[in-house]
């Protein structure tokens, strides 16, 4: 369940307090919980499964060095974005001026899956401390069966 709170905010055209969703973590899966989790119904060890997804990132690190995307099916695109500063002389444009990030981009059937099936439970803010669970439920954006 993807649990949202409700941001108080306020439209600055009319002034008038409006409430919005937003999206709160849960919590973080680790490599080892996720290989747990791969591991049911297989034929593979969770030590097998730890070791390849610990070898995944060097794999990404190491195919986007070497100018290639990486498309992993039905979860998305890695892709290396470079960026620097323009240069009248292109002498003056090195590898020492430029700065690498890495983009992720989610497959349109991941992205449709999400939102079809996530449902919401709105949990309302104290104005200081913790959440507050209201127990206030929303229809679920689902498609109907």
């Amino acid at each position: 369940m993807i649990t949202l709170i409700k941001k108080k905010g306020y439209n600055l055209k009319t002034k008038e307090v409006i409430y919005f969703p937003q999206w709160t973590r849960q919590t973080t899966v680790n490599e080892t919980q996720l290989a747990k989790r791969m591991s049911r119904g297989s034929t593979f060890s969770v030590g097998e499964v730890n070791g390849v997804l610990a070898d995944f990132p060097q794999c990404i690190f190491d195919e986007l060095l070497n100018g290639n995307e990486v498309s992993l099916e039905g979860l998305g695109t890695f892709k290396l974005k470079v960026s620097g500063k323009s240069q009248r002389d292109k002498k003056d444009v090195t590898s020492q001026g430029c700065k690498a990030s890495v983009v992720f981009e989610p497959t349109a059937e991941l992205t449709s899956r999400l939102n079809d099936e996530m449902e919401f439970r709105f949990v309302e803010l104290p104005t200081r401390g913790k959440k507050k669970d209201t127990g206030e439920k929303t229809d679920s954006p689902r498609k109907s069966d």
